[in-house]
């Protein structure tokens, strides 16, 4: 039997809040709730400890991690503009 695709509320649980296109852009690739974890585990793992990439279990994993690198990168861009103002 296949793993029923995640659905929104899931996404929240596992994700935390993201824009309303991150979600709908993820829901569309209809990955399941395990899938979900393994990009998100495998992403943060990169992320906060330098991990090598690994090889994605599945086309769907890959593509959740797409979203999630682009994700990711649009918020250190926009890191500078939040300590830009004027300091005490």
């Amino acid at each position: 039997m296949l793993d029923q695709p995640a659905t929104e509320a899931e996404l929240t649980r596992l994700l935390g809040e993201v824009d309303p296109l991150t979600t709908a852009r993820i829901l569309a690739i209809e990955a399941s709730v395990d899938e979900l974890d393994e990009a998100i585990r495998e992403t943060e793992d990169e992320a906060g400890f330098g991990e090598e990439p690994r090889t994605p279990s599945s086309a769907r994993v890959a593509n959740i991690r797409v979203v999630l690198d682009e994700l990711a990168r649009a918020e250190i861009e926009a890191e500078p503009d939040r300590g830009s103002g004027a300091e005490l």
